[in-house]
């Protein structure tokens, strides 16, 4: 019992050391330059970096419009979503998979910016659209009356500005 506690204490020590010397070696790296270090400010400051918060993108068309979707179909990146990203531009969606019929109801937690979301069916056809829902709306949450196969979120004012409606189609 006691080699397994002195084991258990041991390894607890062992990560913890071998933790703090890693971070001390990036903090180091850092200061020598070897990392750049950029805050979300000077993301959004310059559009052109959207493929730094978005990196894997496929080209998708809603309705008439083509955009660069970045594409969340496991769990972890459907939990995820755009949860803390800085900013999403104007032709950049998140696109979630979900691969079932259902409501897939979509909340605002930790959002920095407000967002169109249209959900649609299997096939593509667009089922339900809720618009320029702001961060604040946190803990509520959005879901589509019909059954919906796919859930897009877009910038507030996407929906509009591209005249996307029910009945419009989704082509992957």
């Amino acid at each position: 019992m006691i080699v397994l506690l002195l084991s258990l204490v041991g390894g607890a020590s062992w990560v913890y050391f071998a933790v703090k010397h890693e971070q001390s070696e990036v903090r180091e790296a850092v200061a020598r330059g070897e990392f750049e270090i950029r805050d979300e400010e000077e993301l959004e400051s310059n559009i052109d970096d959207w493929q730094t918060v978005y990196p894997n993108t496929v080209t998708i068309t809603i309705g008439t419009t083509s955009v660069q979707a970045s594409v969340a179909d496991t769990l972890a990146e459907r939990i995820q979503g755009l949860s803390n990203t800085p900013f999403l531009p104007e032709k950049v969606v998140k696109i979630f998979v979900f691969g079932a019929y259902g409501s897939h109801e979509i909340w605002m937690k930790d959002m920095n910016y407000a967002l169109d979301i249209i959900w649609a069916d299997k096939e593509g056809v667009i089922v339900h659209i809720e618009r320029d829902i702001s961060p604040e709306t946190f803990p509520s949450s959005f879901g589509s009356p019909a059954p919906a196969w796919y859930v897009i979120e877009a910038a507030a004012g996407f929906v509009s500005s591209n005249n996307i409606k029910i009945g419009d189609k989704i082509s992957l």
